[in-house]
């Protein structure tokens, strides 16, 4: 008999110690074993019958996989079970990397709360596919990749295109992301994130973004991520391209607010209109993007 909706049903709990015992288990049950991590996504997705797994693979034992490492020149490296509120207290002792990755920081900041984020990962928020959270848009700022492993070999994959939907990425079922890796952002680069999340949980409108040599557009170099107003994580390549035109900064910015209007296909939910999340998306783009150029 199957369990009532919104309570667990069944399935067996396995905590490998070991990165090959853990592969080993995936292997052997491919597409009914699951990974559990910080374990908020996939035992709600459980919950509302989303996904099934007979089996649950807790990987927090796994000490390998508990690791933050900076390397010069090459970028921030995050292990799968890196809690938000562990990478937040390493990038606060570490402050110059902390400004490399700024955006990083301030994002994980907004994540949830100080309760869910002694629980919740970095990769596993990005996993989950749900369009509302906060690891994403930074991950694909940076040009994030991840290693995914199995008992077939390893496979380094871009978090841009990862993520399909809900609890969906291009990951075969018997694969184990173990780590990601941020890339180095350009020298002198500035990045900032944005949630306009009136009294929720969640934002409205997300807003990733990373400026370097404003004042010279033969050497410009813009990103912008928007995520939390489309069901996937938006980057209006429209919108960067502008910032190539030999034109000041802020008509520059002026002219990608309006290509991003153009160009996003928002959601429309309870919280927000298709439009509402239309003129934020444009708006908190512009205003972000000029505070970074001045260095404010």
């Amino acid at each position: 008999m199957s369990a009532p909706y919104f309570t667990l049903p069944e399935f067996k709990y396995v905590k490998p110690q070991t990165l090959e015992e853990a592969l080993k288990i995936l292997a052997e049950n491919a597409g009914e074993a699951k990974i559990l991590n910080g374990g908020i996504g996939v035992l709600g997705f459980m919950k509302e019958r989303m996904i099934e797994a007979k089996i649950l693979v807790d990987i927090k034992g796994i000490k390998e996989l508990k690791k933050i490492e900076y390397m010069p020149g090459k970028g921030l490296v995050v292990g799968a079970t890196v809690t938000a509120n562990e990478l937040l207290q390493y990038l606060e002792k570490n402050p110059e990397i902390k400004k490399k990755f700024s955006a990083l920081y301030e994002s994980t900041s907004d994540l949830a709360d100080a309760i869910l984020r002694n629980r919740a990962t970095i990769i596993g928020n990005i996993l989950e596919g749900l369009p509302y959270t906060d690891a994403p848009g930074p991950a694909i700022l940076f040009e994030a990749e991840v290693k995914a492993v199995s008992t077939r070999g390893e496979r380094v994959l871009p978090v841009e295109g990862l993520v399909l939907g809900p609890m969906m990425t291009r990951l075969e079922p018997d694969e184990i992301v173990t780590e990601i890796l941020y890339k180095e952002p350009p020298a002198g680069a500035r990045t900032g994130y944005v949630k306009f999340n009136p009294g929720l949980e969640y934002g409205y409108v997300n807003v990733a973004a990373l400026v370097a040599n404003p004042d010279n557009p033969q050497k410009r170099d813009v990103r912008i991520v928007i995520t939390s107003a489309t069901t996937l994580p938006f980057r209006p390549k429209a919108a960067e391209e502008v910032f190539k035109q030999d034109i000041p900064f802020e008509k520059a910015a002026e002219l990608a607010a309006k290509k991003i209007e153009e160009e996003i296909e928002p959601l429309s939910d309870p919280y927000a209109s298709a439009e509402y999340r239309r003129y934020l998306a444009s708006t908190l783009t512009y205003k972000l993007l000029i505070k970074l150029a001045r260095g404010e």
